[in-house]
């Protein structure tokens, strides 16, 4: 297929940085093998500077929205793309989101909205009539719509009274995960066993809760180490955070890790013996399908798509949001029994290479895009 003859598509939506979820989603998908079947090009709403992609409405707003808005017009006229794909999120940025979907329906193109917000948002809501009529006004101007899971898909689609979602979870480089045994971090001592969060470290992405287990964890396995990859959500916010491990006093058994990328953020997830994710909400975590490519047992909160994808006591274990006790009982008990995590282990190996390599996704998006062609 020559350049000339392959559809254009424009992308439009965060690139790294920040190393968000949505901003590593489509930078896979931008260099996977769509490129060969379509002529892609990006139009980039990143602010790059955001603390762990958390953003925050501020006087700067209008002015990136401005901007965006502005690239996006440049983009439908000079490029003159077949198709727009717009990666939107839940909360207000949806709101704009909204618009620059309704400009490229109104340029003449054929609409997609990647839309990787959860249900549990007030904005748009499927909970309530307002959240209902909004989100049904907005996604109007889609004439396609992809979520991260099965019921989503159905509830959004209820929501919205729509028919035609399709859903397609995060993906992985199931590839980079892979290799023989690495060489163990500095952190980690020999005789320990690492539980790994990787996350913001907030309440709403349950590090309190977490605090609140440790101490029945470490009682019965004074060996775990608690990995925490992340940071807080304000630089204010970070020596709080970690004076409250040393006043509950449990400093020893908890490592800072920070912000890692690449081969240092896989190294970090093959050193770890358990993946935990206690958030109160969630949509499907990029995290989760990294757990399971590095052949990690989890325990996770029962939230957003995540029942979707992850089956209790065979990927690890579902646990409620805000249940310390609950959370701590599924560490202590995959930590006991070292034959069930290994089962989990390969379990969960073979579902990443299955249902969450970059490719597997891709022909999910693949099929929405050849869907506009003549028939």
């Amino acid at each position: 297929m020559t350049e000339s003859s392959r559809p254009r598509v424009l992308v439009v939506g965060p690139l790294p940085p920040p190393l968000g979820g949505v901003q590593r989603m489509i930078e896979m998908l931008v260099h996977s093998s769509l490129a060969r079947d379509f002529q892609i090009r990006t139009v980039n709403t990143s602010k790059g500077a955001l603390r762990w992609a958390v953003e925050t409405q501020s006087w700067r707003t209008p002015i990136y929205f401005a901007r965006d808005l502005a690239n996006l017009i440049g983009a439908l006229a000079t490029f003159r793309p077949r198709i727009v794909i717009v990666h939107a999120a839940s909360g207000y940025s949806f709101a704009r989101d909204a618009v620059f979907l309704a400009t490229a329906r109104l340029a003449g193109a054929r609409v997609v909205c990647h839309y990787h917000g959860t249900i549990h948002t007030k904005f748009p809501s499927v909970r309530t009539a307002i959240g209902r009529f909004m989100g049904r006004a907005m996604m109007s101007a889609a004439h396609r719509v992809i979520v991260l899971g099965p019921t989503y898909a159905r509830e959004m689609g209820a929501a919205w009274k729509r028919d035609d979602l399709v859903w397609s979870p995060n993906l992985v480089d199931v590839e980079s995960f892979r290799g023989g045994a690495p060489e163990p971090p500095p952190w980690l001592a020999p005789d320990e066993q690492a539980v790994l969060l990787v996350g913001r470290l907030s309440a709403a992405k349950g590090v309190y809760d977490l605090f609140d287990a440790i101490p029945a964890v470490i009682a019965r396995h004074p060996e775990a180490r608690f990995a925490l990859v992340g940071v807080a959500e304000t630089a204010e916010r970070e020596p709080i955070l970690r004076q409250d491990v040393v006043r509950r006093g449990f400093a020893k058994h908890v490592t800072f890790l920070g912000s890692l990328e690449g081969d240092e953020l896989i190294r970090a997830y093959r050193a770890a013996t358990i993946f935990v994710s206690p958030s109160w909400t969630e949509a499907f975590p990029l995290v989760i399908p990294e757990a399971m490519a590095a052949g990690l047992p989890m325990v996770v909160t029962s939230v957003g798509a995540i029942p979707d994808f992850v089956k209790d006591g065979e990927d690890g274990f579902l646990v409620a949001p805000r249940d310390p006790a609950a959370l701590a009982g599924a560490i202590v008990r995959l930590l006991d029994d070292a034959a069930l995590r290994t089962r989990i282990a390969a379990r969960v190996r073979e579902r990443a290479a299955r249902e969450f390599a970059i490719e597997v996704g891709v022909e999910r998006v693949r099929g929405v895009l050849r869907s506009f062609e003549p028939s």
